[in-house]
């Protein structure tokens, strides 16, 4: 048997592992989710899984638009989001004074917004539901989402941003959660919502979308909805590029699994150069992002 101290390594070691192979195991079922080509055409049947490829059509924007894409030539159907807040928590330094771009940011909060949007297919506008995306990952809408207090992130959250289920990668947009105010709650006044960044991936009226999901019927017209058995997904990136962004995380979710596992059983039967090996590869890690926050400083100093 080996020291406790091995088997409390070992065992946050598994630990670790277990955490990334459930995401790697979700991912290869969401990548074997993915439709491999073609687009269905109405009419549809209820409740069946369907592909469509089309133009996006915005029948309502959503309300905070403006907020998060500036000077939008197009109606804004949806965005997703994620909360971020900075590295230097002791800093008075704002997003105005500092730049989003010359600082490193921390993932608190994820989610998305929508209005009323469809896509058109064959002279038929076929609306999305997109709520299922936001059970699925537990999140809420950003009117509910509170800046300030005690921030930090959780490292074992699965973002919506960076879920599997949807591929947006046309534009990103870097605000500040100045725009937001009054449509965010603050902890309390004196909160400074330029200290905190919401980045957004907007879906725009005519962009060509891919999506997937299950048909229900409102008032006669198709509406695709997400569930367990068939997870809505959204691209503006093609279903090909999708493909090829799940087959990347999963190698290299795997790729770290495996290093992980030859970690702990090395531990276990006191092989201790693989455990050397994790020890470097942090520290040569640790040594580079350090380089890099001295380079952002310095490109500060000289402005």
């Amino acid at each position: 048997m080996p020291p406790i101290i091995v088997v409390i390594g070992v065992a946050a070691l598994m630990m670790v592992v277990l955490a990334h192979g459930y995401r790697t195991l979700t991912a290869l079922s969401v990548l074997r989710s993915l439709p491999s080509a073609g687009t269905d055409t109405p009419p549809f049947i209820e409740d069946e899984t369907v592909t469509v490829t089309g133009k996006l059509v915005v029948e309502t924007p959503v309300r905070t638009a403006e907020a998060a894409v500036e000077g939008a030539n197009r109606a804004v159907g949806a965005y997703l989001w994620r909360a971020r807040f900075p590295d230097n928590t002791n800093s008075n330094l704002t997003i105005e004074d500092w730049g989003w771009e010359h600082q490193r940011w921390h993932t608190f909060a994820s989610g998305i917004e929508w209005g009323r949007f469809s896509v058109a297919v064959d002279g038929q506008n076929i609306r999305i539901d997109p709520t299922w995306l936001r059970e699925a990952t537990e999140t809420e809408s950003l009117e509910n989402l509170e800046i300030g207090g005690i921030t930090k992130p959780d490292r074992f959250s699965v973002y919506l941003w960076d879920s599997w289920y949807t591929f947006l990668r046309d534009s990103t947009e870097h605000r500040s959660f100045k725009r937001f105010a009054g449509h965010v709650q603050r902890h309390n006044d004196g909160v400074d919502l330029d200290r905190y960044l919401p980045e957004t991936r907007p879906l725009l009226e005519g962009t060509t979308v891919n999506v997937s999901g299950k048909v229900q019927f409102e008032r006669g017209d198709p509406v695709l909805r997400g569930s367990n058995e068939s997870p809505l997904l959204l691209s503006d990136g093609g279903f090909n590029g999708h493909r090829r962004w799940l087959r990347r995380r999963a190698l290299r979710k795997g790729t770290l699994i495996t290093g992980l596992l030859v970690v702990a059983v090395g531990l276990w039967f006191g092989w201790y150069l693989p455990l050397g090996g994790l020890i470097v590869g942090w520290i040569i890690y640790g040594a580079y992002r350090f380089t890099q926050d001295v380079d952002i400083f310095l490109k500060w100093i000289r402005r």
